[in-house]
């Protein structure tokens, strides 16, 4: 199937509507991407036709940052049972990593002698107003990020990870998994007290946020430990990324860590994921094993560890 199977007529009406408009196929091809779809999510309709809507490009979540396109797809729900679904707050991420508070509506058609999904979905804001849809982004926002770093928090690193690994055993979507701990961290604390440590928390944080890319994500996984997943496909790949942030971290300033003649540096640990891992933890264990050999080994460095059981 493709957009010739949809009236042109049709497609040019959908094009005028300020929400955003897409069609797929049963097997939830997307077909169809609106101007509204573009304006709101930033993706052209050459970026997205012809993928599939649980490639997750748009990452949508629920108000606690559960992974719809793994659990609970309302598009799929439609398709699969027909009718209609409403879900009144979710969030989706553009494709300059902002993430933005929407309503959504799906529902099933024939189309042809087929059936067709179509989602509409508009901004939150539109609908809700200003103060109530910034409200709801926030407290969701809360729900997803550790309050000290501002990067994402241990639950939803947990089921991104879950998400990543389902596209991997769908579709082959290689990704890697970084583990990094703070070398002695312990000292930091007991020299200068808390409050350093705490600081010394934040400038890790500000550094992995200002060089992460807008499909990594990157948490703090807790205490001074830190966990990233980013798509990509070699370990020389992956090698690259990891050796960026360790030197990042490295050679940038902490102030209340200099002044003090103390250093501030990160041990890392890297894998991809494999064919022989048997569900969405092997990755992260294997990441864990190898942090713990570049803190063993010397620290301030990188270990990656890979399988690569697969071409």
């Amino acid at each position: 199937m493709s957009t010739q199977m949809l009236d042109t007529t049709f497609r040019r009406i959908l094009d005028t509507i300020s929400d955003g408009v897409y069609v797929t196929t049963e097997e939830r091809e997307i077909i169809y991407w609106s101007a509204g779809a573009e304006r709101i999510t930033g993706y052209r309709p050459d970026e997205v036709v012809g993928k599939h809507c649980y490639d997750n490009i748009l990452v949508h979540t629920s108000f606690e940052g559960g992974q719809l396109c793994l659990h609970g797809c309302p598009l799929q729900e439609c398709i699969e049972h027909g009718g209609e679904r409403t879900v009144s707050e979710v969030f989706l991420k553009r494709k300059d990593g902002e993430r933005l508070a929407v309503y959504v509506k799906t529902a099933m058609f024939e189309n042809a002698g087929q059936r067709v999904g179509v989602e509409v979905f508009g901004e939150l804001r539109d609908v809700a107003g200003e103060a109530l849809a910034s409200r709801v982004q926030e407290l969701s926002d809360s729900s997803i990020t550790d309050p000290l770093s501002g990067l994402f928090n241990r639950r939803y690193f947990d089921a991104s990870l879950e998400q990543s690994y389902a596209m991997f055993r769908r579709l082959g979507q290689r990704y890697g998994v970084l583990r990094l701990d703070v070398d002695d961290f312990k000292s930091i604390n007991d020299t200068l007290g808390h409050a350093a440590g705490d600081e010394a928390i934040r400038f890790i944080a500000d550094v992995m946020s200002s060089n992460a890319r807008a499909m990594d994500v990157a948490a703090r996984y807790g205490g001074d430990e830190f966990a990233v997943i980013c798509p990509v496909s070699t370990p020389d790949d992956l090698e690259h990324y990891g050796q960026r942030i360790v030197r990042l971290i490295r050679e940038s300033r902490c102030a209340v860590v200099a002044d003090a003649g103390l250093s501030l540096t990160v041990s890392a640990g890297g894998t991809l994921v494999d064919d022989a891992d048997h569900d969405a933890q092997s990755a992260l264990h294997r990441a864990d094993e190898a942090a713990y050999e570049a803190k063993r080994t010397g620290r301030d460095r990188l270990v990656i560890h890979t399988l690569l059981k697969t071409g």
